[in-house]
């Protein structure tokens, strides 16, 4: 964060991932054009030397992480009807021919200083890949990254995996999943609250398409399941917030298998910790396994 003399502030993100920083940069402004989400004002990008930089407003709030398990049950209830909204926005703003990761297209973005504005026209698949193997690609490294403690309910989903890696591409219907952008980090950890509700939704990094089962049980699992004993009340919300924009896919129970095992593990393979305070790592293993176990 950056502040000036006149109270004014920015936060400034620089990395040598220049890809990585400019499809950041481009989702955010897309997410902010075709949606009602909140999101930080991009103000400027681009590449300087090897570094990437972007650099946009400040939000001011609270973090909704150590916020949303405390607030009274109606206010909970709204927060999770929004992020469904939210998802559901998402995906009826841009479809895609395929799956795979994100990235802008045109000259513009080959600059050394990027668009402040753009659309959803400008964001494209990166490179085609076949459903099937997209999915197994995806399902194989997030059960690789499970430590040994997962070994058994992860053989289970593995051979799920390798058997019927179709059921997760396809609708009840047997129809080709829909490839939708996929925000596989929206949760109250990425997202600032004040009294009017959410006050922005932050870090839109390492965007991809995937099929909209995937990205309904994987949001729905970071935003529901992760801080309540009891979600039901949250769960209906977050569905019923994701059906005013457009009918909810079915969720078949190895997209949510793998949903959740890629939530179990960050990408350095350290456990994940839900609730709020943060279960330690045994009991945060024990979470995760027993999410696992239900997905039968």
């Amino acid at each position: 964060m950056v502040e000036f003399a006149d109270d004014q502030a920015v936060v400034v993100q620089t990395g040598g991932d220049v890809d990585a920083l400019r499809s950041e940069a481009a989702v955010t402004m897309t997410i902010g054009e075709a949606t009602s989400i909140p999101v930080p004002t991009v103000l400027a990008g681009g590449v300087a030397g090897e570094v990437a930089y972007m650099i946009s407003e400040l939000v001011r709030g609270d973090d909704l992480h150590e916020r949303f398990a405390s607030l009274d049950t109606v206010r909970r209830r709204e927060i999770a009807r929004a992020f469904g909204q939210y998802l559901g926005e998402v995906h009826a703003a841009a479809t895609f021919g395929s799956f795979g990761d994100v990235e802008p297209t045109g000259e513009e973005w080959a600059a050394d200083e990027w668009p402040t504005e753009t659309g959803v026209s400008a964001l494209a698949v990166h490179e085609h890949t076949e459903p099937v193997a997209w999915i197994r690609d995806y399902g194989r490294a997030a059960l690789d990254r499970l430590p040994p403690a997962f070994d058994a309910v992860a053989a289970r989903i593995r051979r799920r995996l390798d058997e019927a890696a179709a059921d997760a591409v396809r609708d009840a219907a047997g129809r080709a999943s829909e490839p939708v952008l996929f925000p596989w980090d929206l949760r109250p950890g990425n997202a600032l609250v004040d009294e009017g509700g959410v006050a922005a939704v932050l870090d839109w990094e390492s965007p991809m398409v995937a099929p909209a089962a995937l990205a309904v049980a994987k949001v729905e699992y970071l935003v529901v399941d992760w801080y309540l004993d009891d979600p039901s009340a949250e769960r209906a919300a977050f569905r019923a917030g994701y059906e005013t924009v457009r009918r909810s896919p079915d969720i078949d129970p190895l997209s949510r298998a793998l949903a959740i095992a890629d939530s179990a593990v960050d990408s350095t393979g350290t456990v994940t910790n839900p609730m709020y305070p943060e279960l330690d790592r045994e009991a945060a293993i024990s979470f995760h396994r027993t999410a696992l176990a239900r997905t039968r």
